[in-house]
């Protein structure tokens, strides 16, 4: 039997209503009903997501999402997900398939068409969004749906009640309004939020179907599978929102808004930017250079251990500070560990090493692994007292990004100037490295009482999305901007911020100043729990302040932005021995 009849397409047309159920034929053969009723005849022995999987295949639907991700569905106690509904039935399928994994007790409330597939009967509670727009109108599934709930359950809801369409005003799809019944029955019941976005899309005729009549829009779904073919899906999940955090917007206009946003905030990761001009770089990255001889770094470290090179020993490291005339193959090294570990995280400059002019004529802190026999991190280090002396203010790699006038020249022969600091790959996770690091920059400093400041670039990877990007250079200009210095210390290619107001609103509200929070809306925007960059928020615990940033197209246009801390501003007991 058939999963969508003559009578179904008069009851979703309403053709039933005004006498014309003599046109339900036509419009099936036209919208091409037929060949979803033959697929379905095919597999409809087969029950729960052995169905699914064969329905998914049989249409070449793939969907992708992110397997920390699904980690935010609760694993035990009620809850519910909220989602746009861009595809319609197949939404409610692919939330089936990818919630199961986690809770198999999960179902969706959904209309009377997708309650007519046999074989996932279990997964649905019926609704019906044709008739009035009223929970009465649907009593029985909004019981069944609140009863689930109370055993302790997953439910998930598309509060929108039908598929999304395109609104002109915006020239986006876009869900309609969410039901307000829907939304009082969520808020109501007091169990944790998930909210999930799908990045997908139906046909132009979909649309054009819609623009004439939802209800043509409607009849069309069940075809549309086919038109999902080889395309992939993108599915975002958000945090839990707890009842505790929704018990912060009482109103149920703004909680419905508060809920939609979260939601719709997942899309703002999934929409690279395009560039216009290609990038000042090899397009294609270059093969790294082999590991220079493990028996010449080592030579040379021995070489640095009993003169003033050598700062400290703690634990399994030792930490020198060198210049590069005494260091030629640990240099060489250095640029060839930097361009490895800035490429994992989407920077570096594709070349073989990551080495320019002013790594010879700037010191270089290594930190030596004993145990290891290796590298294990770096720093880049100008003592601007010697750099000014001899070279003016071009001798500051800084200048290549950001324009300087005079005002600033004083603060630059009184710095030290940070950059290229990098910690190996399977250090990263250690603690240790980066605190020895920075401990390695106080002993430097200690050794120049000229010094007044510290500055340097911290960076933020292009491979986080703009509107995170813009979000984090925001946030940083509001709270740790120094608005005065960055009238004279410009960027020679400015990164201009673009976000919409509703979301900004949302994130800067929900994180107010508070670092961690705003870090976790980072995590939950960007796709692989990306995170705020964690050196700059190590700079930020020692009081820097932010002045701009640039965009540097010799490292795949990652975001530089020039930091600075006043040496007297250190917190407390940094610059004890």
């Amino acid at each position: 039997m058939g999963l969508v009849d003559k009578k179904d397409i008069a009851r979703v047309v309403q053709l039933d209503k005004i006498g014309m159920s003599m046109l339900a034929k036509p419009i099936m053969d036209i919208l091409r009903i037929s060949d979803v009723n033959e697929v379905y005849e095919k597999f409809e022995e087969l029950k729960g997501v052995e169905f699914i999987d064969a329905l998914l295949d049989e249409f070449k639907v793939e969907f992708d999402y992110y397997e920390e991700e699904l980690k935010r569905i609760p694993k035990e106690g009620p809850f519910i997900t909220v989602s746009n509904h861009p595809l319609g039935g197949i939404d409610g399928i692919i939330l089936i398939k990818l919630i199961e994994q986690v809770r198999p007790d999960y179902k969706v409330m959904a209309n009377f068409l997708l309650q007519k597939v046999e074989p996932l009967q279990d997964y649905f509670i019926g609704v019906n969004p044709f008739e009035n727009k009223d929970l009465k109108s649907s009593y029985s599934g909004v019981k069944a749906s609140l009863d689930h709930l109370k055993e302790g359950k997953g439910l998930g809801i598309f509060p929108a009640g039908e598929v999304s369409t395109y609104k002109l005003d915006e020239r986006k799809i876009r869900d309609k309004p969410w039901e307000e019944s829907i939304m009082k029955m969520i808020q109501r019941v007091k169990v944790p939020v998930v909210p999930i976005y799908f990045k997908a899309r139906n046909s132009a005729f979909f649309y054009l179907l819609s623009l004439l009549h939802p209800t043509l829009r409607t009849a069309k779904l069940p075809s549309e599978l086919r038109k999902q073919k080889n395309k992939a899906i993108g599915i975002r999940i958000g945090r839990q929102i707890s009842v505790k955090e929704q018990a912060g917007y009482p109103d149920i206009e703004h909680y419905t808004e508060f809920l939609r946003q979260r939601t719709y905030l997942l899309s703002q990761a999934l929409s690279p930017s395009k560039k216009l001009f290609p990038i000042r770089r090899p397009d294609e990255a270059q093969p790294i250079i082999d590991e220079v001889d493990p028996s010449l770094i080592q030579r040379e470290i021995e070489g640095l251990r009993n003169t003033s090179t050598y700062l400290f020993t703690q634990k399994n490291y030792d930490v020198f500070i060198s210049a590069s005339k005494n260091i030629p193959s640990i240099l060489k090294e250095i640029g060839r560990l930097r361009e490895i570990t800035f490429r994992d995280v989407g920077e570096g400059s594709n070349l073989p090493l990551d080495l320019d002019e002013y790594d010879y004529h700037y010191e270089h802190l290594i930190l030596w692994d004993n145990e290891e026999k290796q590298i294990a991190g770096a720093y880049r280090l100008g003592i601007g007292s010697e750099i000014f002396k001899r070279f003016g203010i071009k001798g500051f790699y800084v200048t290549t990004l950001f324009k300087v006038d005079e005002y600033a020249y004083d603060m630059f022969s009184q710095s030290l100037e940070m950059g290229r600091a990098f910690v190996v790959k399977n250090q990263q996770q250690k603690p240790l490295p980066l605190f020895l690091l920075w401990k390695g920059i106080v002993q430097v400093i200690l050794r120049h009482p000229e010094l007044k400041y510290i500055t340097g670039c911290a960076s933020i990877s292009n491979s986080f999305s703009r509107f995170s990007k813009s979000l984090m250079v925001e946030y940083l200009f509001q709270h740790y901007g120094d608005e005065e210095l960055a009238h004279h210390i410009r960027p020679r290619k400015p990164f201009k911020p673009k976000l919409d107001e509703k979301y900004r609103q949302l994130v800067f509200e929900s994180s107010h100043d508070d670092l961690n929070k705003f870090d976790r809306i980072i995590e939950e925007i960007e796709p692989g729990n990306k995170r705020f960059p964690i050196l700059i928020k190590k700079y930020l615990k020692q009081n820097s302040r932010m002045v701009c940033f640039n965009v540097d197209p010799l490292f795949n246009d990652s975001l530089d932005g020039f930091m600075y801390i006043k040496i007297e501003d250190l917190p407390e007991g940094t610059l004890e021995g």
